[in-house]
């Protein structure tokens, strides 16, 4: 009796993984400031190109230019406390949000004052001990 063996050719039945988001750390801006969001360090544990969705999610309402990509900017025209969430997708399944926030100020934080003296803001001392609360990330629950 002969058997016959043919090669099979077995399907990955490996599940995608989510690919994660990454909005980047937070900034500190002033009004009138063009400022760029950051979700290049967001991937994919099977190494899939990526579709970006930035939204804003908090703060006073500006317009995202190029929130389907990896690198959008706004220009902020009040000062505020801006939150943005960032979802990535690799063609199967999005990622959790990833949120950053951008802590915009009314005037300057330093500057020349008149008469050519060096000025810096009575905060600026405070704002340099808060600076790693602003710049923490915030993850969704």
């Amino acid at each position: 009796m002969h058997a016959l063996l043919l090669p099979l050719a077995l399907a990955d039945t490996g599940a995608n993984e989510p690919p994660v988001a990454d909005a980047g750390l937070g900034l500190l801006a002033e009004v009138g400031d063009t400022v760029a969001l950051n979700g290049t360090a967001s991937y994919d544990p099977e190494g899939a190109d990526l579709g970006y969705t930035w939204r804003q999610a908090g703060g006073p309402e500006v317009g995202i230019k190029g929130g389907d990509s990896a690198e959008p900017s706004f220009t902020v025209e009040a000062p505020g406390t801006f939150r943005f969430e960032l979802t990535v997708n690799d063609g199967y399944a999005d990622s959790a949000p990833d949120f950053v926030e951008i802590v915009v100020a009314e005037t300057s934080f330093g500057g020349e004052a008149e008469g050519g003296c060096s000025a810096v803001p009575a905060f600026a001392p405070l704002s340099l001990v808060l600076l790693p609360f602003f710049l923490r990330r915030r993850r969704a629950a």
